[in-house]
């Protein structure tokens, strides 16, 4: 696509200035390889977060079909059960789904008369665990909500079925207190005691290692596409989004290994002091020999929060490695980092060289802590609602966040507060046990909530031409090819510029966006990866 075509866009797009449509935001994920496995001297990609339980006994981890519902001839009554794990569930605790559903494509061929009475739950877990050879799948704890499918319609072979609408079970789970974006999610197939019959009241679908049996018609091959996929549609009203500072390394020291992280970070006057410390400095030693500004910095990466949302508030959440008095007055500076992906930090970069947000804000701590006792910042919302403006911000992008001290005079008193790192260690002269604890961690607080769009910022001069096959298309599906793996938001718009849908990938080049029945006419679907923004004109004809 040429520029002029996209000046053309904004031109058009113009008119609409001024009208905005609520977003609805789309999660969709497949089973995750987890393994490999080797049959008949082939090696293809497995999966524990799909199994198998035949009445109650697994049946195995590794199959290329699932089973679901009774089988019920005099010489074989099974009940078969089946677990499905969906990993990286990017969606904030509290925030409302509107649908959701599976994408099943068929093992076997089924006739009408083959009903097949399924009760779907979800399992009761913050973060579900993925399945293995021991533990029973029924003996997983379940949700409240579950719902009874009645699978009564013909099957044809390898073909996509959708399930009905599971909102309630996902809602029940993303609600629950130890829900954090990026869990995992586990979904159960009970099937029931249909009665002695000469009818299989089972239907079968594609596994993760799911192979098309040539004896089936099929050409032996893997068929990825064909994985069970989740897919969920949600609003982001008040939501919650909370992240610790991850791992990014490891250290040894003493001959004890444990985990690290670069994405804290202390700078002493004008040199990089370290990246791994069990403790966090930040405000001013006045000492008449020791004249010292603390300046700290924090990365949080992973933060699925939509460009242009609305924070309602914001907040770090630190833990104290040392008491202070309230006498121990730190004025400390915070502001973010101006980029739309904070990278990590280095000890060949000084902290205070980062390009800054022009929201700021004084954290005057003026008040006692308490040894290992949890204390928040004041509000960070315009400093995060800085960023999530910026136009290169996309969902899983990072955020970094400075606190500079500042030279208060030379005093005996100690105006800096110590908090713990994400290497901390609870000193035993402290009063510590000498034990790292990753619940001091320090947690970045983001409350959000969805925001209406102007169709004017949808499109840029800057953009690229997005590679849409096949185009024109008929409703169903279409391939998007994308120039990295990183994680991406795709938009499709009518010609009028109302928004169709929206889809967070966290991963792959090659993405399957799903148009569903939409009418024949023009479209236009859009792309943001990074600071990158792909642009093209979808046809659906008949």
């Amino acid at each position: 696509m040429s520029k002029t075509f996209y000046l053309y866009l904004i031109a058009f797009f113009s008119l609409l200035q001024g009208v905005s449509f609520a977003q609805n935001f789309e999660h969709r994920t497949f089973i995750a390889v987890t393994d490999t496995i080797e049959e008949d001297g082939v090696v293809f990609a497995a999966s524990s977060d799909d199994a198998e339980q035949v009445n109650d006994e697994l049946d195995g981890l590794y199959d290329d079909d699932l089973d679901a519902g009774w089988e019920g001839a005099p010489e074989d009554q099974i009940i078969n059960n089946t677990g499905l794990r969906f990993r990286n569930i990017y969606i904030p605790q509290g925030a409302k789904i509107d649908s959701a559903f599976l994408i099943l494509h068929s093992h076997e061929g089924k006739s009408a008369e083959d009903v097949a009475k399924i009760t779907i739950a979800g399992e009761a877990s913050d973060n579900a665990l993925t399945f293995n050879e021991v533990d029973l799948i029924t003996a997983r704890p379940r949700t409240a909500a579950t719902l009874l499918w009645e699978v009564a319609e013909e099957w044809e072979l390898w073909q996509p079925y959708r399930t009905p609408d599971l909102k309630n079970v996902v809602q029940e789970i993303v609600n629950r207190s130890g829900w954090v974006p990026g869990n995992a999610l586990a979904l159960f197939f009970l099937g029931e005691n249909q009665g002695v019959t000469d009818v299989e009241n089972a239907r079968e679908f594609e596994s993760f290692e799911n192979i098309s049996d040539p004896e089936d018609g099929g050409d032996g091959q893997n068929h990825p596409e064909r994985r069970p996929e989740l897919v969920i549609y949600f609003s982001v009203d008040n939501a919650r989004f909370e992240v610790p500072i991850a791992v990014t390394d490891t250290i040894t020291e003493d001959d004890v290994t444990f985990e690290a992280s670069s994405d804290d970070a202390e700078q002493v006057n004008d040199e990089f002091d370290s990246l791994y410390d069990d403790d966090l400095d930040a405000g001013w030693e006045g000492a008449p020999e020791d004249q010292i500004i603390n300046i700290t910095g924090l990365r949080f990466r992973h933060i699925f929060i939509p460009r242009n949302a609305v924070i309602d508030s914001a907040y770090i959440q630190v833990w104290s490695h040392e008491g202070k008095s309230a006498d121990d007055v730190a004025k400390i500076t915070i502001s973010a980092e101006a980029a739309d992906n904070a990278q990590t930090f280095t000890e060949t970069a000084l902290i205070s060289d980062r390009p800054r947000t022009a929201a700021k804000l004084l954290w005057e701590v003026a008040e006692e802590w308490e040894l290992w006792g949890k204390y928040q910042t004041p509000d960070l919302k315009e400093l995060v609602q800085e960023v999530v403006n910026r136009g290169g911000w996309a969902p899983g992008n990072a955020i970094a966040f400075i606190m500079e001290g500042e030279n208060q005079g030379v005093t005996d008193v100690e105006n800096a507060r110590e908090f713990e790192s994400y290497e901390n260690i609870s000193d035993p002269e402290d009063g510590g046990d000498g034990q790292n604890h990753p619940e001091r961690r320090p947690r970045l607080v983001v409350y959000y909530s969805s925001q209406s769009t102007s169709i004017h910022d949808i499109f840029s001069p800057s953009a690229k031409s997005l590679k849409v096959y096949p185009n024109p298309a008929l409703p169903g599906n279409i391939n998007l090819e994308l120039e990295s793996d990183d994680a991406a938001t795709t938009r499709l718009f009518d010609v009028q510029g109302r928004l169709i849908k929206t889809m967070l990938s966290s991963w792959g080049k090659n993405i399957v966006f799903q148009t569903g029945n939409l009418p024949t006419g023009t479209y236009f679907i859009q792309t943001l990866q990074g600071k990158e923004v792909y642009v093209q004109k979808l046809v659906i004809g008949q």
